[in-house]
């Protein structure tokens, strides 16, 4: 998140990506389909330097996928301030949603058993004036976020 997209005195607190997790299937899968075409133009009957040609044609199109999967994950980014819940998302387009602190009335967290045992979860945020609530899916330490942002809640409401 640039500086430029704060409101005037606003401070990041916490910026977090989804959970890396979230990169092992699109990545495994497509190592498998590289291994496999690769297996399938070894096997094929095709001259020698046609082959070499279209195996590195392969093995760019798999970098150029793995690099979509790798920059969409990173595009995905959860932003907490001290006065806002930011999540932006988008490669080329940019779509950014943000919740004010002061309208959260209620948090909370889920981690399946996958999640609790590789470090991730989900977090529903519930704001007044809005009819559905707001998902921050994959969240890496989802308790240590939700902490952060109840803890922002009550600085926000009690200020010393």
């Amino acid at each position: 998140m640039n500086a430029h997209d704060l409101l005037p005195g606003e401070r990041i607190l916490v910026s977090s990506a989804r959970h890396w997790v979230v990169l092992v299937r699109p990545t495994v899968t497509t190592v498998l389909a590289i291994a496999v075409s690769l297996v399938i133009l070894v096997l094929l009957p095709i001259p020698g330097e046609l082959r070499i040609l279209l195996m590195l044609g392969v093995l760019l199109a798999g970098l150029v996928v793995l690099n979509l999967y790798y920059w969409g994950w990173r595009a995905h980014e959860y932003v907490l301030t001290d006065q806002r819940v930011i999540l932006n998302e988008g490669i080329i387009s940019r779509f950014s949603r943000s919740i004010a602190i002061d309208r959260i009335q209620d948090l909370t967290t889920f981690q399946g058993i996958w999640g609790r045992t590789w470090g991730f979860g989900d977090i529903e945020l519930e704001s007044a004036g809005r009819d559905s609530a707001e998902v921050l899916s994959m969240v890496p330490r989802p308790q240590q976020l939700r902490n952060a942002i109840f803890s922002q809640i009550e600085a926000r409401r009690h200020p010393s």
